[in-house]
């Protein structure tokens, strides 16, 4: 009995859970919701010649499955319950089903042309594959039921989730064009398996299968012309858009790599750090590295200021020749010109959050001690003034570029030799900023920056290793060998 009675609240519970999120949605959230359905149901059942019953019946199927999809979406996905979202998730619905209703409608193209694949792809890109999945059954299950079909439905099937399943495999644009090949050839398979079944004649299978493989190359096709609009409009940056953006004849990357060599070096060698951080902890390697790359893009516009470049270039101190006060403007600057550089080239959004949070609020120590040594001379010394403005790190991968970063300049400063001094000098960095407050708004466990410190001590232990010298009478032996072969 008490069992039961446990069970009951605990039911209760989680009923409550759920009714108090949907309060705190936002109207315009279940309008986008409705939107699909009656848009579905107007697509399908306008100038269809059914009966009265069939309407409501059909109604009733679309209006279950939205209200599950959308209850997937509020239960497991709370990150895709914003207006872009969900607008381009009606968009891409609506357009695949027009187009299905279109192909139906013409009796020159046969069914299995509908391109369920553009729906598939699509969603993966822009949001995961479980959204996608569940999006492609919903609109496979009701057009079959308009059309009747029922021999159609794994040759779309297969094709939709072979889009989804290769959307792991694009690495750039062009990617997109074989797998809309791969799509159509698994098509072309499940049309000729289908067709079989159904024993159809050799003119129909050839039928089949052609439609079924025009029907993938057509998809890709569609989806290479809209996806840059639909990043562009909806401000949605996908893995492609960044994977374009790792490529070191970027513009901005080349420009730094010939106008601040150091700096250049340094942010490869954070990018390392911090994209074996991100797999430790789960973030998203991909915009770690991105992110990594284009922290210090600002150090282009004065790069003889920062260390690193007048070390290489062998210019002297630039510092020595203004204040402390003005050292820490030029260096704190650095981060804005770095925005600004990034919205010139149109950077994502999200990579320019990184860029402005990847310092945080943290002190410039080195000048701020420099202008505390002068204090006497020129009276008390304001902390505020040798501090970046922020904001501090939001997400993991702009908490993991500022570490990155810290450890990777900090390595530079002390020239650390063995894995015992890299391990404490890593430690020594995470916990200063720790002890900073600078970690307060991102959503990392002890245990996360732990992983951190061990990814950051293993990475760096493989880039200091040294190679032996080679034994002196080897050296030799080498040297009469050349010797030789001169004289013959």
């Amino acid at each position: 009995m008490l069992r039961r009675i446990k069970k009951k609240k605990f039911e209760l519970s989680k009923l409550r859970k759920i009714k108090s999120l949907f309060n705190r949605l936002p109207i315009l959230t279940y309008f986008l919701f409705a939107g699909m359905g009656a848009g579905i149901c107007l697509i399908y059942l306008l100038f269809l010649p059914t009966s009265f019953y069939y309407k409501i019946g059909f109604v009733l199927i679309t209006a279950v499955f939205i209200l599950i999809f959308a209850t997937g979406i509020f239960r497991f996905y709370r990150e895709f319950l914003t207006r872009k979202y969900l607008l381009l998730c009606l968009i891409i619905l609506l357009s695949t089903a027009l187009m299905s209703r279109i192909v139906m409608s013409l009796p020159q193209i046969p069914d299995i042309f509908v391109p369920f694949a553009f729906l598939s792809i699509f969603l993966s890109i822009f949001l995961n594959i479980p959204l996608s999945l569940f999006a492609l059954s919903i609109l496979l299950i009701l057009f079959t039921i308009i059309s009747g079909q029922f021999w159609l439905l794994p040759v779309w099937f297969c094709g939709g989730v072979a889009g989804i399943y290769g959307t792991s495999l694009i690495h750039q644009r062009t990617d997109i064009t074989k797998l809309g090949l791969w799509v159509g050839l698994a098509s072309l398979c499940s049309a000729l398996g289908a067709g079989f079944i159904k024993n159809l004649s050799f003119s129909e299978l050839i039928s089949w299968g052609a439609w079924g493989l025009a029907s993938g190359i057509f998809s890709s096709i569609l989806i290479n012309i809209t996806l840059p609009y639909f990043e562009t409009y909806f401000g949605i940056t996908t893995d492609i858009r960044l994977l374009e953006l790792t490529d070191l004849n970027h513009p901005l990357l080349h420009r730094l790599s010939i106008e601040a060599p150091g700096t250049y070096h340094h942010t490869m060698t954070v990018a390392t750090l911090a994209v074996a951080a991100a797999k430790a902890v789960g973030a998203n390697p991909l915009l770690t590295r991105v992110g990594a790359y284009y922290h210090d893009i600002g150090k282009v516009s004065r790069p003889h200021f920062f260390f690193e470049n007048s070390q290489t270039q062998g210019e002297g101190d630039y510092h020595s020749m203004v204040s402390p006060n003005l050292s820490s403007v030029i260096i704190i600057s650095h981060v804005k010109d770095a925005i600004e550089l990034a919205k010139i080239f149109r950077l994502p959004q999200i990579v320019i959050d990184i860029i402005a949070q990847h310092h945080g609020t943290s002190l410039i120590a080195y000048f701020y001690r420099k202008a505390f040594l002068r204090r006497k001379k020129e009276g008390s010394v304001d902390e505020s003034g040798f501090r970046y403005p922020g904001p501090k790190p939001r997400t993991k991968e702009a908490a993991i570029v500022m570490l990155a970063d810290s450890v990777e300049a900090d390595g530079r400063y002390f020239s650390w030799k063995s894995p015992k001094e890299i391990k404490s000098r890593v430690e020594k960095v995470i916990n200063n900023k720790l002890k900073d407050n600078q970690l307060d708004e991102v959503n990392l466990s002890l245990r996360d920056l732990n992983l951190i410190e061990e990814s950051f001590v293993r990475v760096l232990t493989g880039l200091s290793h040294t190679r032996k010298r080679y034994p002196e009478e080897m050296l030799k032996s080498e040297e009469k060998n050349l010797k030789n072969q001169q004289y013959v």
